[in-house]
């Protein structure tokens, strides 16, 4: 399902998509168009909310306040930057569309991801030909949160999932792709259309940086980043 070229990761489930999810080792979309060929690069301000835009917009130069950027237009390209946060990558297979979404506690508890889909539903979008990458983020088995955070994050969910027991009181531990896997199935997606990255930032420091390790560690602070482009629909 995943696989590395080239020292980028790829998944399977958008290989119609060109895409990549990049390393500590790679730049920023400006320096990545030779791994990422497109007409234009898109990308925001990221604020930690719900908010997604649609490119591309009038001036490639403007970084517009949003976490996810969809693009509607083929050979344009969507991008988010992470460090311990979910980049999610998402694909409409008949329409080519695609979107780059970063979704840490706060943009979990606020369904950035969850809006952007239920909009696209709203344009004509269907569940059934959505392709969802979540790419490598600080693993349930090492993020220790407050529990009133958890229960936030969790919060959109019928089912809650993700959270695990932690040794000190009023922690916990909370894998963020879990809830976002249980969000997509509980919008209609089947298991098979969504993958979840094997990959912790926080424990592999020679391939990610982590927020949480430059903070608790002292660590480099950096971050990596996460496109995908849009491609023509299908006849």
């Amino acid at each position: 399902m995943w696989h590395w070229q080239d020292g980028v990761l790829h998944c399977d489930l958008l290989a119609p998509w060109p895409h990549g999810f990049f390393t500590r080792h790679h730049g920023d979309p400006e320096t990545l168009t030779s791994w990422l060929p497109s007409d234009r690069r898109c990308y925001a301000k990221q604020v930690h909310g719900d908010r997604t835009v649609e490119g591309p917009w009038p001036e490639e130069t403007l970084r517009p306040e949003a976490d996810g950027v969809a693009i509607q237009r083929p050979r344009v390209s969507a991008w988010v930057c992470t460090a311990d946060c979910v980049p999610v990558l998402v694909g409409d297979r008949r329409r080519g569309w695609a979107a780059a979404v970063h979704s840490g506690w706060r943009g979990t508890t606020a369904d950035i991801l969850g809006k952007l889909l239920q909009r696209w539903q709203q344009q004509g979008s269907a569940p059934a030909d959505w392709r969802i990458a979540l790419g490598p983020a600080i693993s349930g088995a090492v993020y220790q949160v407050p529990q009133s955070l958890a229960t936030a994050a969790t919060a959109v969910l019928r089912q809650s999932v993700g959270i695990a027991a932690d040794s000190e009181p009023d922690k916990c531990r909370l894998d963020l792709r879990v809830v976002l896997q249980q969000r997509l199935l509980e919008m209609g997606l089947a298991a098979t259309q969504v993958a979840i990255a094997p990959h912790c930032t926080l424990s592999e420091p020679e391939r990610f940086y982590s927020y949480r390790r430059h903070c608790l560690l002292g660590g480099d602070r950096g971050l990596q980043w996460s496109g995908i482009v849009a491609i023509a629909p299908e006849n």
